[in-house]
């Protein structure tokens, strides 16, 4: 059957439309009526043809996308996709997969960031200890929202280095990690508005996750070498009507994008434009150089949310973020906190709050620095001669693969060597396809034997470089 006598029949497959039709290019797919390589009609013509809208076929073809049915190639169209063979790959990225401890002869998982062992344990035990001790009667209670008050100026004082601009204890929201910080934000700015989030085509996975969440739609926003590029910001806002845009400009994650004074200057230009709030991911710029611009939040304090966490510079498992709210919105942004969860654990603040006030956190961040910055030359000395994208004092690179790679290629076959990393399609904003971007994101595993690392890393160099006509298949 050619693409011109296909007529599904949306009414009958029930629900939205554009869940309707995904599923019947999915059906149609699957069982021959559309063989591999059809090219698919031009959104506009198909949208007259059923009957709806322009809109419904675009997300239907951004679901049928994402599923892997159709691909789509900019200045071609979109096709039933051509399967291919499958190579060997990583499990999942779950959560999960990381329960195993690893051993001396497994794989080297390079997929998220792990953190030196910098005597943390021993001293969150020391000072855990002494919360214990002074928890007292308290700990029978809910905690009001005053209650956290030393631990948020105990943050405050920490974070006045930082190009922040004027910060008050009253702007500052303690939550359970960057993650909660993101969702809580989405939570805020999406309700009456809406259900569309802007973001950089590539971005963190946990950017979409929590779009996903709140039922919100991921629009994605094309990039450069600096990051998210104002203009086409100015565009998907405009055409869209999204009013929430999510970036990270000082190290962008995956590609260790950074942005300079003019770039951030225009990204807030778009933004008073079109009444846009901001949701600012800093927390791998923890420790910004004396030299950084200023973020975001200081450029438009009226409309950016900063977010920040100890897991990038202390220890992942304290699972303890913040958020900067925008000037007047600290007290929704506290409520809003307490209405999730009810307010972070009195051992928790507690021992945040000691960590501040005894400058051990400042003192365990410098040696985590000092120890990734090593991995992070350790891993330029061996992927040099491919140009990864990398910066200071952040454990991971950004790897651009040169023609004919395909990320996922490079991906399942460093995975059949015993080496992992991250293809950029598992950081596509829209969860369909990496905009034609080929790379892959390396994480720096800086608890790994440096030798072992390095060799995990020669390994991957020595694959990307030789390209994948000479790889076993």
């Amino acid at each position: 059957m050619g693409i011109e006598d296909w007529q599904p029949d949306l009414e009958g497959l029930g629900g939205p439309k554009f869940r309707a039709l995904a599923n019947a290019l999915r059906e149609a797919a699957r069982s021959g009526q559309l063989v591999p390589g059809t090219r698919l009609p031009p959104m506009r013509d198909l949208a007259w043809r059923l009957k709806i809208t322009t809109g419904t076929v675009a997300r239907a073809y951004q679901v049928a996308a994402s599923e892997g049915v159709i691909e789509s190639h900019v200045g071609r169209g979109s096709f039933i996709a051509v399967p291919r063979p499958r190579q060997p790959s990583p499990q999942p990225l779950l959560y999960e997969s990381l329960d195993a401890p690893s051993r001396a002869d497994g794989p080297v998982d390079l997929r998220i960031p792990q953190l030196p062992d910098c005597g943390q344990p021993a001293i969150i035990g020391a000072h855990l200890t002494a919360v214990a001790g002074d928890l007292g009667s308290s700990v029978l209670d809910y905690t009001p929202l005053s209650r956290d008050m030393d631990c948020r100026q105990a943050l405050l004082d920490w974070l006045s280095p930082r190009p922040l601009g004027p910060v008050e204890a009253s702007d500052l929201v303690l939550t359970q990690g960057g993650q909660h910080a993101i969702t809580l934000v989405m939570a805020l700015c999406l309700a009456d508005r809406p259900a569309k989030v802007m973001a950089e085509a590539l971005t963190y996975p946990g950017m979409r996750h929590a779009a996903r969440l709140m039922r919100a739609e991921t629009l994605p926003v094309t990039m450069d070498d600096q990051g998210l590029r104002p203009d086409d910001l100015d565009r998907v806002a405009r055409q869209s009507g999204a009013r929430l845009v999510c970036l990270t400009p000082s190290a962008q994650n995956p590609t260790l994008a950074a942005m300079d004074t003019d770039r951030r200057l225009a990204i807030v230009e778009v933004a008073r434009r079109h009444d846009l709030q901001i949701l600012e991911d800093e927390c791998y710029a923890a420790n910004p150089r004396p030299d950084a611009p200023p973020t975001l939040r200081s450029l438009a304090p009226e409309r950016v949310w900063h977010v920040s966490s100890l897991s990038k510079i202390i220890a992942a498992g304290l699972r303890f973020g913040m958020l900067i709210c925008p000037e007047g919105m600290g007290q929704s942004g506290r409520v809003a906190a307490q209405h999730s969860h009810m307010g972070l654990s009195l051992p928790i603040t507690g021992l945040v709050t000691r960590l501040m006030t005894s400058g051990d956190a400042v003192r365990i961040a410098d040696k985590v620095k000092d120890q990734v910055e090593d991995r992070r030359l350790l891993a330029l000395q061996q992927l040099g001669e491919l140009r990864p994208v990398s910066q200071p004092g952040v454990p991971m690179l950004w790897l651009p693969l040169p023609a004919p790679w395909r990320a996922e290629d490079l991906v399942a076959r460093a995975a059949a060597a015993g080496v992992y990393v991250r293809p950029a399609g598992d950081f596509a904003a829209s969860g369909a396809d990496a905009a034609g971007v080929e790379g892959v994101r390396i994480a720096l595993n800086c608890r790994m034997p440096r030798d072992r690392l390095a060799e995990a890393l020669s390994l991957l160099g020595q694959m990307a470089a030789a390209g994948p006509q000479v790889c076993p298949a």
